[in-house]
């Protein structure tokens, strides 16, 4: 122990040594003896726990770059990808100049509620929440933080509200059967299939065995931030590399598709369709079907003095592809099929997805077990009075 010139008190305490062989030492400074020596124990009791104290001093930044380029390494889309180099440009501006030792839940906490203040979507302050959660899950495992600040928020961050996903009714159903579109080939497929979008949009008739009635799943189409897409020959997770069994029904509308190109859903113009082309494709159908099944605003029934079709309020759901998806896995669970196969026709990376969806779907529909559960009681007893 010495006093410097400063007036502080300082210490050096010996941590090990470097793969070099050299020793390494911690300084350790103190306002008072009493404080340095408190610090010491501090340090002594990181040490037994095996705590890497010298890189507790290395820059956040550092270590949000290096996470950033393991995850560049892993099979993530690109989309997501661009979420996450987001998400990591934000929290180093938020945590500009800490090393890992300064940053506290509150840190965390307070961009988090700043976001929510803000009316940023759930899923994007979720998106931010995990972000800077993995970043300092790794700095624990190495033994550089004891704990994870990030771990020890306790706050709901509500977000945006946002449409809860469900499948269409048979009503909602029946639109897409009687109303012709470019757009209809895209919902008949999804909500037959359960493609995703970008599994879709990769899909050549080389996939299609109507005969066998499959469909190959391989690829998919990955879109950039900016709406471009660009192939990838694997799936986002190794369950959705699979095949598909269709039925009938979805066979024979695809037969009498036209083959007039080696992708099954494409541009008016034959190619590649775009983020701006799906929306421009959703847009022109959901039009189309409030038009032809929505109910008439005040505001619709008003004459107008403007050039060009009227513009009709929406007033059906808003129905979106995902529901279509959701809606073939709704199909599954009405049709008896068991949640291990409807995972593998879904592509879930996890049972306990479709157990998820399974078990909503349980609650919806209990009333028609009971019904069976009447049906089969009913005929029973007839059974036992006719042998009576």
């Amino acid at each position: 122990m010495k006093k410097r010139a400063d007036g502080r008190y300082m210490s050096q305490i010996f941590i090990g040594r470097g793969e070099d062989g050299q020793r390494k030492y911690k300084s350790v400074y103190g306002k008072t003896r009493t404080e340095l020596r408190e610090k010491e124990a501090e340090i002594l009791v990181q040490l037994g726990k095996g705590i890497d104290v010298l890189s507790r001093r290395d820059s956040f930044a550092q270590w949000a770059d290096d996470w950033l380029r393991i995850k560049e390494t892993e099979s993530i889309t690109e989309s997501q990808m661009a979420n996450y180099r987001r998400a990591v440009a934000v929290w180093k501006a938020e945590l500009d100049g800490y090393e890992l030792e300064d940053i506290r839940a509150d840190d965390v906490e307070r961009l988090m509620v700043n976001m929510a203040s803000e009316d940023y979507a759930r899923r994007t302050i979720e998106l931010y929440r995990s972000t800077i959660r993995q970043i300092l899950k790794r700095a624990v495992s190495r033994g550089i933080l004891a704990v994870n600040p990030a771990e020890q928020i306790e706050i709901h961050v509500p977000g945006r509200k946002t449409v809860s996903r469900r499948a269409l009714t048979d009503a909602e159903q029946s639109w897409i059967w009687e109303t012709p579109h470019r757009a209809q080939h895209v919902a008949v497929i999804m909500m037959l299939s359960g493609l995703r979008r970008g599994e879709l949009a990769a899909l050549t008739w080389n996939d299609v065995d109507l005969k066998n009635k499959t469909i190959t799943v391989n690829k998919v189409m990955e879109y950039s931030p900016n709406g471009a897409a660009s192939l990838r020959l694997i799936t986002k997770t190794a369950a959705g590399m699979r095949t598909v069994d269709i039925p009938q029904k979805l066979a024979d509308y695809m037969a009498a598709m036209p083959r007039d190109n080696a992708l099954v859903i494409h541009t008016a113009e034959g190619l590649v369709m775009t983020t701006s082309a799906w929306k421009k494709l959703w847009q022109s159908y959901m039009k189309l079907l409030n038009k032809k099944y929505g109910q008439r605003t005040e505001k619709d029934l008003q004459p107008t003095s403007k050039p060009g079709p009227k513009v009709l309020d929406m007033t059906i759901p808003p129905i979106t592809m995902h529901w279509l998806r959701h809606t073939f896995c709704t199909l599954m669970y009405l049709a008896g099929v068991d949640v291990v196969q409807a995972c593998a026709q879904m592509g879930h990376a996890d049972v306990a997805t479709t157990l998820r969806i399974y078990t909503h779907l349980d609650a919806q529909h209990k009333r028609k077990s009971m019904d069976k559960l009447d049906a089969y009681l009913s005929d029973n007893q007839n059974r036992i009075s006719q042998n009576a």
